[in-house]
């Protein structure tokens, strides 16, 4: 029987935390790519097993964050994940960072499998996605993802960003971290430092890849800032929110 679960210990490092020696918001999602990239590589289903084994590769669809309190410069913190059972094509992971003994985040992934030559969804059954697994039940957020609307103006256009190769990771397009950080963006210091953010939810629509142009909108509305990312063809790339 694999194990199902997988914890990290660390420390906040000064490299990870923002102006006010908060852990940033990237960092979370950094930590959660990573606790989960090193719990597939012991269920054998890391980027690199999947692709020898099965042509195959991960990629993040959907991710919601919620923040209770976050941690700061030197704090001593646990990263938990756990991945959930498969249902056709996708599959859910959840993650929490917890100081003694108090979650201060919860966060939850959809992840889907793509075949690696075609870019083209996979069942997961078709590949070397493991069954002997008891599966944790416990979600670490129980709402659903949203469905977000693209009712985006070129007056909601913020700034643009050519991506480069700094910003590509091991499937060759851009990281969803990468993102992230681009939402940010659109705020200065100062908003930065004066918001408690307290949700924050992407959907991943479309690839983009190194030398393609990004449109990052903005939208302000009664229940939180909403945003898109866009190619200069206006195919959306990522839609999303921040509360």
């Amino acid at each position: 029987m694999k194990k199902n679960e997988f914890t990290l210990n660390t420390t906040v490092l000064s490299g990870q935390c923002d102006s006010l020696m908060r852990l940033r918001t990237e960092a979370i999602l950094m930590s959660f790519q990573d606790v989960a990239s090193r719990h597939a590589m012991f269920l054998g289903i890391d980027d690199f097993s999947l692709l020898e084994k099965d042509n195959a590769m991960w990629v993040i669809t959907k991710t919601k964050v919620k923040i209770n309190k976050l941690p700061l410069w030197n704090d001593d913190v646990s990263i938990r994940t756990w991945p959930m059972g498969a249902d056709g094509v996708r599959c859910n992971r959840c993650y929490q960072i917890i100081k003694d003994n108090e979650i201060l985040i919860n966060g939850i992934t959809e992840w889907v499998i793509i075949d690696a030559t075609t870019r083209t969804l996979r069942k997961v059954e078709t590949t070397s996605y493991p069954n002997d697994i008891d599966w944790i039940t416990e979600k670490s957020i129980e709402e659903k993802f949203r469905r977000f609307k693209d009712d985006f103006t070129e007056n909601d256009v913020v700034y643009k960003r050519l991506i480069r190769s700094g910003d590509i990771d091991v499937t060759h397009h851009t990281n969803n971290v990468t993102y992230i950080t681009m939402l940010l963006d659109t705020f200065s210091v100062k908003e930065l430092e004066n918001m408690s953010l307290k949700e924050i939810e992407v959907s991943y629509i479309n690839e983009s890849f190194e030398g393609e142009t990004l449109s990052i909108y903005r939208k302000k509305r009664e229940d939180g800032t909403y945003f898109s990312i866009k190619k200069d063809d206006g195919k959306v790339v990522l839609m999303g929110i921040i509360l």
